[in-house]
């Protein structure tokens, strides 16, 4: 087993956990503000603790998982995956551009705007069902590739 198709599935396995991170710190930022008293002093101190999971969140998403993205493409070369593979690889990073996009345009202000903003949240899902769809099927550890057991009448 190449070790380069070992380090994509480590890689894989970190940007499942980054993209993880990810819905958590945007459901600690919104939870902050939806949950603050309907007050000035009690909002304005829920967005001050949201922006800190905010920020992060934009931090992770704009820097770090690119970054990873990156990382299994070279990965994917490399390790001399399949040309599907190495393409499906690359078109996350087209996804995480989009991403990207979307959440400019939907933090930009107004409804229509807003509406767009929100396929943010379901293109992150496409993002997480690819990234795992990909570490699945190309995982190096393990059980996970076994042959077929011949059945017990079989000779």
């Amino acid at each position: 087993m190449s070790g380069l198709k070992k380090a994509y599935t480590i890689v894989g396995v970190v940007l499942l956990v980054e993209l993880a991170l990810q819905f958590y710190l945007i459901a600690a930022a919104a939870l902050a503000v939806w949950g603050a008293k309907n007050n000035a002093k009690d909002v304005y101190a829920a967005f001050k603790v949201g922006d800190q999971f905010a920020g992060l969140h934009a931090v992770v998403g704009t820097l770090v998982i690119p970054l990873t993205i990156l990382a299994l493409i070279a990965l994917s070369f490399g390790a001399r995956l399949p040309a599907r593979t190495k393409g499906q690889t690359a078109g996350l990073f087209g996804l995480v551009v989009v991403q990207f996009l979307l959440g400019v345009v939907g933090s930009g202000g107004g409804t229509g705007l807003a509406i767009i903003g929100g396929l943010h949240g379901l293109n992150a899902l496409a993002i997480v069902g690819l990234s795992g769809s990909l570490v699945a099927r190309n995982w190096a550890y393990g059980a996970g590739r076994a042959e077929p057991q011949p059945s017990a009448g079989s000779t």
